[in-house]
């Protein structure tokens, strides 16, 4: 999910030093006096933009868009996750503890180390999805990361969308992300031709034809052998996006013939299962907000149980018997097809605790994201036995 974006409030937000140096780069609103404006005195500016010829506005709003993305606890975090990588060797944190607030050290990272930035927004992007498909393809392996691969990975891909009536072109990165150790892959295949209106220079009405492209997220994790992709697409499509991906990056024949089910939540229908917690992962509670159990030989029929907060985390264990003992369901016929759990966080510093709410569905999805704190709960669904050995 994108961040809100207001041109007024980011404005306000952005020392007039950045603003300054970013306009004289576009050469633009050097009739503006940044250095007497004052810091959220942003009308002149506004007004200034609104001249601009729609082009040059237009590249202005979207590269705000981009900065804004970032410039957020998540954004900057994973602007010094990868600032601070091998691969670029930056120390930002003097620099960044310097600053005033994050939409100073997004945009300045915007102007001074654009490579990092522009890596960086595709792992903010990366942390921010929460609807990804697993599957196990093998512990340890090594992924293609050369050129040829990334090309060939591409090739694949546009092969397949072509099949659609699209993706005659695509574009592949790639990067590694460590602790834990995860190899990912932005594919931006070709999607379907669109005409959009938009105004000229005459500020008249056009109609303008463009190809967008689309993303297709592959994340390898050697440690775990676990592939997972975040595509839309039937079940059958996406794993041909997986086969593909293991034949060119991962060296195999296919994607393995190996169980699909990902999750078992059967676990879960047991009131006694112990959810326990490490005490230096600051995880103060774990409550189950629903479950979903489906009935056997019965077509699409589920029972859904969900319960608000409650002290000892058994509130929804209390509604199932009262409706399971009406209903004369015995438990040892439902499966478990949908959950959704609530980790709450310690306070740190005298903050509030965060809290964060998930959903594992069977056989293989997850709303987990990659940011800190998913990387913790994922960690517990393994220990808890929700993931089949």
């Amino acid at each position: 999910m994108s961040r809100n974006y207001s041109p007024k409030t980011f404005l306000r937000k952005t020392p007039n030093a950045l603003l300054k140096e970013y306009f004289a780069a576009k050469g633009v609103l050097g009739e503006i006096d940044f250095n007497k404006l004052g810091e959220t005195q942003v009308d002149l500016v506004i007004a200034a933009m609104e001249a601009l010829p729609v082009r040059k506005r237009t590249e202005i709003e979207q590269e705000f868009r981009q900065i804004n993305e970032l410039a957020c606890e998540l954004g900057v975090r994973v602007l010094l996750e990868e600032g601070q990588s091998p691969f670029h060797g930056l120390d930002l944190a003097e620099t960044f503890g310097g600053m005033g607030s994050h939409y100073e050290r997004a945009f300045w990272m915007f102007l001074n180390h654009r490579e990092v930035f522009d890596i960086a927004a595709d792992l903010a992007y990366m942390d921010r999805v929460s609807s990804w498909r697993n599957r196990d393809v093998g512990v340890g392996l090594t992924p293609a990361v050369e050129k040829k691969d990334l090309e060939a990975l591409a090739a694949g891909l546009s092969e397949f969308y072509r099949q659609e009536g699209r993706g005659y072109h695509c574009v592949v990165d790639n990067y590694l992300r460590e602790d834990p150790e995860r190899h990912c892959y932005f594919a931006y295949p070709e999607d379907y031709g669109t005409v959009d209106m938009e105004l000229n220079e005459q500020e008249e009405f056009i109609k303008r034809a463009r190809k967008p492209a689309f993303e297709v997220v592959f994340v390898y994790r050697p440690q775990t052998g676990i592939l997972e992709t975040n595509a839309k697409g039937r079940k059958d499509q996406i794993e041909k996006l997986l086969g593909i991906f293991c034949r060119v990056i991962l060296g195999l024949d296919g994607l393995p013939d190996k169980p699909s089910e990902r999750y078992d939540l059967a676990p879960l229908k047991d009131p006694s299962l112990s959810l326990a917690t490490d005490p230096e992962d600051g995880i103060e509670g774990v409550f189950i907000r629903m479950l979903r159990f489906d009935l056997p030989d019965s077509g699409n029929r589920r029972i859904t149980f969900e319960a608000s907060s409650d002290s000892d985390g058994k509130a929804i264990y209390r509604l199932i018997e009262r409706v399971i003992e009406k209903k004369g369901l015995p438990m040892s016929i439902v499966t478990v097809a949908k959950a959704k759990l609530k980790l709450e966080f310690a306070g740190v510093d005298g903050k509030k605790g965060k809290t964060l709410t998930f959903e594992i569905s069977t056989p293989d999805r997850c709303t987990l994201k990659d940011d800190p704190p998913d990387q913790i709960a994922r960690k517990y669904i393994e220990r808890w036995g929700f993931v089949v050995g």
